[in-house]
C-alpha cells in the first residue's frame, strides 16, 4: 500500500471538511435557487435589528424555493450545531473605530450537521436540506447564514460531509451579508447553493463498504486519535506512526496489516465519491 496515497486521500478529506469556512463554493455539481423574501422585521435578544426603510416583499411561503417539495423530505437528525457568528462588516475591520464595532449588528451564522437515511435520493436530500434551513430560520428569523452538512453515518459527523451540503446566503456568497441585511433581515437576495455527492441515490452501483469494513475504518480513526493525543506538539517533525495503527487494527480484527490497509483505503475512497 502506498503510504503517500493514504496521506493524500486523508488530506483531501480534511480540505473538504473546511469548505464552509470560506463561503459558498461552486462546483460542477453545485446548483442555486432563488428564494422568496419575508414580511417580518424580527428582533434579536443579542443584537437589536431596528426597522429599515427597505421594503420587504410579502410572501407567505417563507424561505421556500420554487422547486421545494415537502413530500420529498426525509427524516433527519441534527447531530451537531455550531455558532459561527461574527460582526456584520461593510469594510475592513481595521477601518472601524472601537465604538463603531460595538454598534455593528451580529451576522448570525449557523452550521448544522445532520444524519439522513442512507437510501435517500438526490431530490429527497435537497428537499431535506432545505427543510432544515426552513425549520431553523423559522425558529430564529435573525439567522443570517446557514450551512447544513449531510451524512449517512453518525460516526463521520466531525469530518467532511459524506452525502451533501447546502448553504443559504445572499447571492450564494457568505461575504455578502452586509450590516443592513443583518439589521433588517432582508432575504430578497438569498439563494440555496447545493453540493451533492455522486453516490447519493446511486449506492447500488458502487462498492459500498460492509458494516465490518466501516467498523475497521472507525477503529483505525479511534487508534489514530489516541496516538495523536500523545504527540509532542513542540516537535515540528513529530507524527503518528500509521504502521503501528495498522498493526493494532489488524490484531483486533484478526486480519493481516495488508488487509487492514486495503479496507481503510476502500472506505476512504467511498467517502469522497
Amino acid at each position: 500500500m502506498n503510504q503517500k496515497l493514504i496521506n493524500f486521500v486523508t488530506f483531501l478529506l480534511i480540505i473538504a471538511s473546511s469548505v464552509v469556512s470560506v463561503g459558498c463554493m461552486e462546483t460542477k455539481d453545485t446548483e442555486a435557487s432563488d428564494i422568496p423574501t419575508i414580511t417580518e422585521t424580527p428582533t434579536s435578544t443579542s443584537t437589536p435589528k431596528p426597522t429599515s426603510s427597505i421594503t420587504i416583499k410579502e410572501d407567505t411561503a417563507q424561505s421556500k424555493p420554487l422547486e421545494y417539495d415537502n413530500t420529498l423530505v426525509r427524516e433527519y437528525e441534527i447531530v451537531k450545531t455550531e455558532d459561527l457568528s461574527i460582526k456584520a462588516l461593510d469594510k475592513a475591520l481595521s477601518q472601524y473605530s472601537l465604538t463603531e464595532i460595538e454598534n455593528l449588528p451580529t451576522n448570525i451564522r449557523k452550521e448544522y450537521r445532520i444524519h439522513v437515511p442512507s437510501d435517500v435520493s438526490k431530490e429527497e436530500l435537497k428537499a431535506t436540506l432545505i427543510q432544515v434551513v426552513i425549520d431553523k430560520t423559522s425558529e430564529n428569523k435573525d439567522i443570517d447564514l446557514v450551512a447544513v452538512f449531510a451524512y449517512d453515518r453518525k460516526e463521520d459527523i466531525n469530518g467532511a460531509f459524506t452525502f451533501g451540503l447546502v448553504e443559504w446566503c445572499p447571492n450564494g456568497n457568505w461575504a455578502d451579508v452586509t450590516s443592513e441585511i443583518a439589521y433588517t433581515n432582508d432575504r430578497s437576495s438569498y439563494r440555496y447553493v447545493f453540493e451533492i455527492k455522486d453516490k447519493v441515490g446511486n449506492k447500488d452501483e458502487l462498492e459500498t463498504p460492509t458494516y465490518l469494513e466501516f467498523e475497521i475504518y472507525d477503529d483505525f480513526n479511534t487508534f489514530y486519535d489516541a496516538e495523536w493525543e500523545n504527540i509532542d506538539m513542540s516537535d515540528p517533525y513529530a507524527m503518528v506512526d500509521e504502521n503501528l495503527i495498522f498493526q493494532k487494527v489488524a490484531k483486533k480484527h484478526g486480519i493481516s496489516e495488508e488487509e487492514a490497509e486495503k479496507i481503510i483505503m476502500k472506505v476512504l475512497l467511498y467517502q469522497i465519491k
